[in-house]
């Protein structure tokens, strides 16, 4: 037990933010040179609205923040620059590649629209814009739970998962999100959909029907697997952009399963973390380390050794449903760490939220 508490790294609370609406998604721009830049998306349902089988509206909004003096924590700040009305966002996601130069966000919002900003500096201040969007609830009433980019070969694409089980392929051409694709692929919500970032026409699925699935886009008449290993449903998907080989998958059985997308019978690892998993982000640097939005039981730093999850670190700080989480950017001079840091080390700045207590935090991770 003392062996392995030694290895358990710090996580240590810097500061927090009230939100305005319940706070369900946050995401660091993934640039060096916005890197201070973060959002974080919230929903709240209007309850004066009288329920009907009809979705029931749902107000929320993408904040905009900078943060500032990383290095100096004691004296960090997180300055507001901007807020944009989205209707309930369940979903963030920036663009892997600039357009004409700006970082881009996507949306996945609960009025059944994808909506895509820019965060643009005119008039020498930083602002959200909305760009553009697509609205894929015209004939029945859904909402989009997730969405994923795909960047390849002078081509920029989307996926979204919505509540009824279908996925829909999206193009961005010409400033224009052009529908490519649509198709049920489970039998309830699609909770989560996922690129294959080394093989850009596949794409992973989760639903509440307990299963994960694969997708070839050129041909998505039937899946090219199916898993039913996770017990409930499959809520969080996130492929490695630095190992080809690597996903993980999460669900509101607990568990984190690890798997080899060359074998997708059994996973090769699984870690019980005691709430059920929103979220998993991979370390944009460091392809050993990812972090666990774990509803019930906080926020944990999980690394990969010899093939296996091991638990690092949990942050629960936070005082309900542990919802969104994201790595910074590290900021240095290459935007790459050793070979040697990584093995197993990782000190990293996090932000995280939670849902009904209408909390974002920043916290640093440190081995």
């Amino acid at each position: 037990m003392d062996a392995a508490k030694e290895n358990l790294y710090s996580a240590k609370f810097i500061l927090a933010e009230k939100m305005e609406f319940n706070a369900d998604s946050v995401e660091w721009c993934p640039f060096q040179e916005f890197s201070q830049y973060m959002t974080c998306g919230t929903y709240q349902l209007d309850e004066d609205e009288t329920p009907s089988d009809d979705i029931q509206t749902r107000n929320g909004s993408i904040t905009l923040y900078s943060f500032t003096n990383a290095f100096d924590n004691a004296n960090a700040k997180l300055e507001k620059i901007d807020i944009a009305q989205s209707g309930g966002v369940l979903d963030l996601k920036w663009c892997p590649q600039l357009i004409n130069g700006e970082p881009v966000l996507g949306a996945a919002c609960s009025n059944g629209k994808i909506i895509l900003l820019r965060m643009s500096s005119n008039s020498s201040r930083i602002h959200l814009q909305e760009l553009i969007n697509l609205n894929l609830s015209l004939e029945e009433k859904k909402m989009i739970l997730s969405l994923d980019w795909s960047c390849q070969e002078g081509s920029i694409t989307t996926i979204a998962s919505d509540t009824k089980g279908n996925l829909n392929y999206v193009a961005l051409r010409e400033s224009e999100l052009s529908l490519l694709e649509s198709w049920n692929a489970h039998g309830f919500e699609s909770w989560i959909v996922a690129f294959d970032y080394s093989h850009p026409n596949v794409v992973y699925s989760g639903g509440d029907d307990c299963r994960l699935k694969g997708w070839d886009l050129r041909n998505v008449s039937s899946a090219t697997f199916i898993n039913k290993s996770h017990s409930m449903g499959v809520t969080a998907i996130s492929k490695s952009k630095l190992n080809e080989h690597l996903l993980v998958t999460g669900s509101y059985d607990e568990n984190v399963f690890l798997w080899d997308v060359r074998s997708m019978k059994i996973p090769i690892s699984e870690i019980s973390l005691n709430g059920g998993i929103w979220r998993l982000k991979w370390h944009p640097q460091n392809p050993s380390f990812l972090l666990s939005a774990s509803m019930h039981n906080g926020f944990h730093v999980l690394s990969i050794e010899d093939g296996a999850l091991k638990e690092k670190a949990h942050y629960n700080k936070h005082e309900s449903l542990a919802y969104g989480v994201d790595w910074r950017l590290q900021s240095n001079e290459t935007g790459e760490t050793t070979a040697s840091d990584t093995e197993r080390c990782v000190s990293s700045l996090v932000a995280s939220c939670s849902f009904y207590d209408k909390l974002l935090h920043i916290w640093e991770v440190n081995n």
